[in-house]
């Protein structure tokens, strides 16, 4: 018994020795615990052998076969095809291949043309004869163009009506040509028929300029040379360029989402505006072909239409009003019969679940329906969005699970007027507003094949570049010109106006899906495609939303390949992948700070003499936009020396990234527009497609020198300079150290 006591003692202080000099060693050397394996995984950016993998399992060939089945039939909103048939695919396709997929329904307000009685336009004589009718249909030049279920031309939410007046032309019908016409001609053009091309601005908007200016009709139509280069002799389907046949369909539609549930979705519990209280185009309106124009146009009187408004049909143009011997007596005859009615629409969305931050989404989103085939737009961009999610899939297949959740998104009646995707966002926006990390669209992933084109808020520049630097070029030309990335042709083409050494990114305006993201919830976004030489001056891609829109287009003249779909593929595919799988966002706020300033110059440029001559400044904005400079280079600071290995650190310079673009929100809206909410960039008060950079400045601004209530339009102008400061110098305060609580007026 003595004996094994004193082996208990020795053994006892056997242990009490080795633990000393454990605990010696740990404090000489420092010797730190081995941290849990899941804190090491998630504490490294993704491994970077997935964005190689990507790329090489996005194959042209399968985006060749998606676009081949989207548009082998014509699917516009609310049709049979775009509501069950693609509908159902999808669904099934990211059910099967993804972590889930849901479908969300909504019963909203769309228009159609009669298709028993169609549109169209006349000259009416005096004895009630009709002669020169426009086409009710386009022509057949193709035979994949034969559908019965084709829709003909028509300008959705267009009211029914038939009008009988002279004929006026307005060149684009921008509010500066309807200022031409009434104050430099004196022309009253109550009661007139417009006709005016299409280009520049958004179709909506010419015609509520020409409801404005008392124009009881319009009519549309696609002049060549906004969409046509070269002899007219070359044009589809010999080439790419716009048939005189070919009519350009569209929305007239003001708001965004169902007119009828503005600012709340169009569910089953929904409350529906009754048709006669929501805001709706008040004049009948219909599109036709420049080979029907010219009819009608060479007829005109009136003075010869300044160079500027002169097209390239063989004509001369004359502003009129009414036409020229021998139809001095007769009128133009516009004849609509379009209609409104609801219809049930659909959303798809399919869903990969992050590992580590579940609750952050990327969200990736293109649009389902067309006017008609939509070969081009959307459906090159939905091919590309589906073989980019296939591709994503077969990653998750070898291991891989994005660090954020990825959402992919295919959205109803964008083309009436961004009605899948707002409503979805007014239905879901508390959650997406508090969980996107940011929105990547693709409208269409072709619109040309020389260069890329995007558009995005100053935050995600450095993303979209380091993403197009890593995309091979898909233009074999280009590569033994020594080009041999996206990234090199695109700054060739396209260099920024501020620095030649980096490419051209556009303003966001109001033309896609990313709109309820950036305007409603301020969501960081970006558009990408690929686009058209610039050195034609286009209005769109020619075959914008006409019957010739077709696979045979795409694949026979504009994409042989498939290699410009794949690039874009590639290039979404990687920008995805960085903000899903990177442990700091790759967000640039000091990018944004430097875009506020030549804002802020320009704008000096533009309205300083006249702020000036009402004792007024831009100093407030000055000041703000330095006081955010110096907080956005602290946050970038602070975001490059982060511990990567503490969860909680991370996410907090997360969360101030990410909410940067929510401090611009102005729930009031801008330019009187409860829709756009983005105080630095929103849409043209006269132009929905257009950005304007401090857009309620801009509205303030224009045509102040011809407001009769000078002192009610300056204190407005006021005000605006207010607002712009007040946003800049708070979303300044979003990006100090968490010890500030932030405001403009504390001081310690």
């Amino acid at each position: 018994m003595v004996t094994m006591h004193c082996k208990q003692i020795l053994g006892i202080t056997a242990i009490g020795v080795a633990s000393l000099v454990i605990g010696i060693l740990i404090g000489h050397f420092e010797i730190t615990p081995a941290k849990p394996a899941w804190l090491q995984r998630m504490s490294k950016d993704g491994d970077p052998k997935y964005s190689h993998h990507l790329f090489k399992e996005i194959q042209a060939e399968e985006i060749r076969k998606n676009l081949q089945f989207f548009s082998s039939k014509p699917h516009i909103a609310g049709s049979t095809q775009d509501e069950e048939v693609l509908v159902s695919h999808i669904h099934k396709t990211w059910q099967a291949s993804l972590h889930g997929a849901k479908i969300y329904n909504y019963t909203v307000l769309l228009s159609y043309p009669n298709a028993s009685d169609p549109n169209y336009v006349s000259i009416l004589s005096d004895d009630g004869t009709e002669s020169d009718l426009s086409e009710k249909v386009e022509k057949i030049l193709s035979p994949d163009q034969n559908d019965p279920t084709v829709v003909n031309p028509f300008n959705a939410y267009s009211p029914s009506g038939v009008i009988v007046g002279d004929l006026v032309y307005v060149n684009y019908g921008t509010v500066e040509d309807f200022h031409y016409l009434t104050r430099n001609l004196s022309l009253n053009l109550t009661g007139t028929v417009a006709i005016a091309r299409y280009g520049k601005i958004f179709r909506g908007d010419k015609v509520k300029h020409g409801e404005i200016f008392g124009c009881a009709g319009m009519i549309l139509y696609s002049d060549p040379a906004d969409y046509v280069s070269g002899s007219l002799d070359r044009v589809f389907p010999v080439d790419w360029w716009l048939p005189g046949t070919g009519a350009q369909r569209g929305t007239l539609l003001q708001t965004n989402g169902d007119p009828r549930t503005p600012f709340y979705p169009s569910t089953s519990s929904a409350f529906y505006l009754d048709e006669r209280d929501i805001e709706l185009p008040k004049i009948p309106v219909t599109p036709i072909g420049y080979n029907d124009a010219a009819k009608y146009l060479s007829k005109m009187s009136g003075m010869e239409a300044p160079i500027q408004w002169q097209g390239t049909l063989n004509i001369t143009y004359r502003v009129g009003p009414g036409l020229a011997s021998p139809f001095e007596k007769s009128k133009i005859k516009l004849y609509v019969k379009s209609y409104n009615v609801q219809r049930s629409i659909k959303n798809v969305f399919g869903f990969i679940e992050g590992q580590y931050e579940p609750d952050r989404y990327v969200v990736l989103g293109n649009h389902r329906d067309a006017w008609v085939f939509g070969a081009i737009d959307p459906s090159s961009g939905t091919a590309t969005m589906m073989e980019l999610s296939r591709a994503m899939s077969q990653l998750l297949k070898e291991g891989w699970r994005p660090r954020r959740s990825i959402l992919f998104c295919s959205w109803g009646a964008e083309e009436y007027g961004l009605i899948g995707s707002t409503e979805g966002v007014e239905e879901m926006g508390k959650v997406l507003g508090s969980r996107t990390v940011a929105y990547l669209n693709v409208d269409l992933s072709l619109a040309g094949n020389s260069t890329l084109r995007a558009l995005a808020t100053p935050i995600l520049h450095k993303l979209l570049f380091a993403a197009a630097k890593k995309v091979e070029n898909p233009n074999p030309d280009e590569v033994r010109a020594g080009r041999k990335t996206v990234y090199d042709t695109w700054v060739k083409n396209l260099p920024s106006s501020y620095d030649p050494n980096i490419p051209r990114v556009g303003d966001l305006g109001s033309g896609s899906d990313y709109s309820p993201f950036l305007q409603l919830l301020g969501v960081s976004a970006a558009d990408v495609r690929y686009t058209y030489d610039q050195k034609y001056s286009l209005s769109s891609y020619p075959m914008y939303h006409s019957v010739y829109e077709t696979m045979d287009l795409v694949s026979r003249i504009m994409d042989q390949g498939f290699k410009y779909h794949q690039a874009v593929a590639r290039l979404w595919g990687e920008m995805a992948l960085r903000l899903a799988d990177d442990v700091v966002l790759n967000f640039d706020c000091v990018q944004y700070a430097e875009t506020l300033k030549r804002i802020v110059m320009e704008a000096q440029r533009t309205y300083g003499p006249m702020l000036q001559e009402h004792r007024m400044s831009l100093d407030p904005v000055r000041e703000a936009v330095e006081e955010f400079h110096q907080a956005a280079k602290s946050l970038q600071g602070r975001a490059e020396k982060i511990n990567r290995e503490n969860p909680l650190e991370v996410r907090k310079i997360n969360d101030q990234l990410m909410q940067l673009e929510r401090a611009f929100i102005d729930p009031l809206g801008i330019t009187g527009s409860i829709y756009h909410r983005h105080v630095i960039y929103a849409p043209n008060r006269h132009n929905l497609y257009t950005a304007s950079s401090f857009p309620g400045l801009a509205a303030a601004m224009f045509d102040i020198e011809n407001d009769p209530n000078q002192e009610r339009r300056w204190q407005q102008v006021e005000k605006e300079v207010s607002v712009i400061a007040f946003t800049i110098a708070s979303a300044a305060s979003t990006m100090q150290d968490t010890s500030s609580i932030g405001g403009v007026s504390g001081k310690y």
